[in-house]
C-alpha cells in the first residue's frame, strides 16, 4: 500500500499547529522574538511534543511558543499559505478544512484586526484553489478557556462572516468548559444555519458528546474518542440515526492521554459499528506528524486496511462543510464517484 501518493481528505487541522520550525524562525528573526535557539535542530526538538503527555492540558500548554508567532499579518499569511503548501505536496491532501482561533492567534497581539486577518487566510485559500487541484475552506474556533463572553464575540465574528466560512468549533477542553456553559452560543449558529463541529469525547465523558450534540447542534465530533466507553448503546445509535462524523486524530489523541496506547484507539470500533469516521493529524507540525504517519499508524497498530483508509476519506467528503460544488470537486480528486 503506497500510503505517501493516496489522495486524502483532512477535516480536523489547526492552523495554530501547522507552523513549521523554520517558519518560526524566520518569522522570529524578522520580528526579533527571542527564542531558546536558533539553530534549526535544536529548535525543532523545543517546539514540537513527541511524546505522550499527562493530559490534553499538557499538550495545550506547548503551544505558548507559537502563539508568539502571529505578530502580524505578514506571518499570518506567511503560516497559512506554508501549511497549503505542505499539505498538498508532503501528504497529497485534495480538501482540507484549515480551523483558527481568533481568540487564540490575537491573544498577544490584541491590535491586530480579526477580520483582516480572517481576509488574509481565505485569500490563501482562494489562491491556492486558483492553482491546484485543491478545495478548501475555513472553519472559526471558540476557545473555551477563554470564557462564555470569549466565545459570544467569536459567534458574532461568525455570523458577520457567515458566507465565507464554513464552519464553527467549540474547543479547548470540555471537563472544565462543558457544553452547556455555551448553550446560547449554540442556538445563535443554529439559527444562522452555520455548521458546528465540537472537541468533545477527547478529555470528557459520553455524556458530553451527547450534550455537544443535543445543546451545541454539532455535525460533528471531535476527536469522540469516550463514544466507546458508552455501554448502552444509545451514544452509537445517535450518531448512527443523525450520520454525525467523528472527526478521529490518532497520533494526538495518544499524546494526550485519551488512548493510552495507539492499539487500544476505537477508530476500527467506530468503523465496524457503522460509524463515520475520519482521520486527521489535528496539529500536524506541533504534533510531529502528518496524514502519511496518521494512515502508517492505522495500518501498523489498529489493522486497518486500505479500504477502511478509503471509506474514512468518502466520509470526510461526506461530512465536509464545504458547499456540494466543492465537496463534488474534491470527491473527484479522491476518485469517487458524484457525492
Amino acid at each position: 500500500m503506497d500510503i505517501a501518493s493516496m489522495p486524502k481528505a483532512e477535516l480536523h487541522r489547526h492552523l495554530e499547529g501547522s507552523v513549521k520550525t523554520r517558519t518560526v524562525l524566520d518569522i522570529s528573526r524578522r520580528k526579533g522574538l527571542p527564542l531558546a535557539s536558533f539553530e534549526e535542530a535544536e529548535l525543532d526538538a523545543r517546539v514540537k511534543v513527541r511524546t505522550q503527555q499527562e493530559n490534553l492540558q499538557s499538550v495545550l500548554d506547548a503551544f505558548k511558543i507559537l502563539q508568539t508567532l502571529f505578530a502580524d499579518y505578514d506571518a499570518i499569511e506567511q503560516v497559512a499559505a506554508r501549511a497549503l503548501e505542505a499539505a498538498y505536496t508532503e501528504e497529497n491532501i485534495k480538501l482540507l478544512e484549515l480551523r483558527y482561533s481568533p481568540s487564540f492567534m490575537h491573544c498577544l497581539y490584541p491590535e491586530l484586526d480579526w477580520q483582516k486577518s480572517l481576509d488574509i487566510i481565505l485569500s490563501c485559500v482562494d489562491r491556492f484553489e486558483r492553482t491546484h487541484a485543491f478545495v478548501g475552506g475555513v472553519i472559526l474556533i471558540a476557545s473555551r478557556c477563554y470564557g462564555v463572553e470569549a466565545a459570544a464575540k467569536t459567534v458574532d465574528f461568525a455570523v458577520r462572516n457567515k458566507k465565507r466560512i464554513i464552519g464553527f468549533d467549540f474547543a479547548d477542553t470540555e471537563n472544565d468548559f462543558p457544553p452547556r456553559m455555551f448553550a446560547a452560543q449554540g442556538r445563535r449558529l443554529a439559527e444562522e444555519k452555520i455548521p458546528v463541529t465540537v472537541h468533545s469525547g477527547e478529555d470528557g465523558s459520553p455524556e458530553n458528546i451527547l450534550d455537544s450534540i443535543n445543546i451545541l447542534g454539532a455535525r460533528r465530533i471531535g476527536h469522540g474518542i469516550a463514544a466507546s466507553a458508552d455501554k448502552s448503546g444509545q451514544l452509537f445509535g445517535v450518531l448512527r440515526e443523525k450520520r454525525i462524523t467523528l472527526e478521529t486524530n490518532p497520533w494526538s489523541n495518544y499524546i494526550t492521554r485519551a488512548v493510552p496506547e495507539l492499539e487500544n484507539h476505537p477508530l476500527k470500533l467506530f468503523l465496524q459499528s457503522g460509524l463515520c469516521v475520519t482521520i486527521g493529524a489535528d496539529d500536524p507540525e506541533a504534533l510531529d506528524t502528518n496524514l502519511n504517519k496518521e494512515y502508517s499508524l492505522c495500518v501498523e497498530k489498529m489493522g486497518l486496511g486500505q479500504a477502511d483508509l478509503v471509506a474514512a476519506n468518502r466520509f470526510a467528503v461526506e461530512g465536509s462543510f464545504l458547499p456540494l460544488d466543492k465537496r463534488q470537486e474534491a470527491a473527484r480528486l479522491l476518485g469517487f464517484s458524484k457525492l
